[in-house]
């Protein structure tokens, strides 16, 4: 029995192994297609073949699982899409930062299953979805910035609003879609971005900026809400809605350079 237990927890320790290391083989391999072939198709088209799994069962599923792994889709599409962004006439700092994003997101907090953790994950899809989408359409119709965003806030919301008991959500997840689409479409005829001079120049725009902050304090009221059967206290909501206002408030009138296209 003792050998068995031991040839057991090799075999975990194994898989575990592996998971890892084809887990940081993923983000590595996608960096790199993006940035030899120089185009974005591939590394994007490599994500998505990851998640092979979503198919992988009766095709009644595959929407149910599209949308759980809505979050996880999300997060590698809009890093490979950035790691295009920035450049592809040969690897720079901000190719290995985005790459080893999306290696600690793969290994360390896409596994993670606890409320908070929910919450980061929820945070991530809104950054860095909102992150591509506001650079990849910049010159494309409003239409398609907004379509994109909508997909990213149901996501993002039906990720948290699936820790809940009530799972009755539909209403709320279409509407924090609808605003982040409408969100999308403000800041698309009014371009606020952030210069950020790591070796090669890249530019932060404010709308996932704004979009984080504000999915944080939604994220911090449902979390009031399920542990107050329901009621949402100020205690809990107060601090995270000034700190995200002070934060909205000083990039407004200390650090922006507009843009505006109306």
């Amino acid at each position: 029995m003792a050998d068995y237990v031991m040839l057991r927890k090799g075999r975990n320790a194994l898989s575990s192994a592996t998971h890892v290391v084809l887990n940081i083989a993923l983000a590595v391999i996608s960096t790199a297609l993006t940035v030899i072939s120089g185009n974005w198709v591939f590394g994007v088209l490599l994500v998505i073949l990851s998640k092979w799994r979503i198919v992988a069962v009766r095709p009644r599923y595959w929407w149910l699982n599209f949308k759980a792994n809505l979050v996880d889709l999300t997060v590698g599409i809009s890093l490979a899409l950035l790691v295009y962004l920035a450049g592809t006439d040969g690897l720079n700092v901000w190719h290995i930062i985005l790459t080893t994003i999306y290696a600690i997101w793969l290994v360390i907090i896409k596994p993670m299953s606890q409320t908070f953790a929910t919450e980061v994950q929820a945070m991530f899809a809104i950054f860095f979805g909102t992150f591509a989408t506001a650079l990849i359409t910049s010159g494309l119709d409003p239409i398609v910035g907004v379509v994109c965003s909508f997909a990213i806030g149901y996501g993002a919301t039906r990720h948290i609003l699936m820790q809940g008991s009530d799972h009755d959500f539909n209403l709320t997840t279409f509407i924090c879609g609808l605003l982040l689409g409408e969100l999308s479409w403000i800041f698309y005829h009014w371009s606020i971005v952030y210069r950020i001079g790591i070796e090669k120049a890249f530019v932060i725009p404010q709308f996932p900026i704004v979009a984080s902050l504000m999915f944080f304090v939604f994220a911090r009221g449902y979390g009031s809400a399920l542990r107050h059967d329901g009621k949402i206290r100020a205690d809990d909501i107060m601090l995270p809605a000034l700190f995200s206002a002070l934060i909205m408030f000083v990039m407004v009138f200390f650090f922006s350079v507009a843009n505006f296209d109306i």
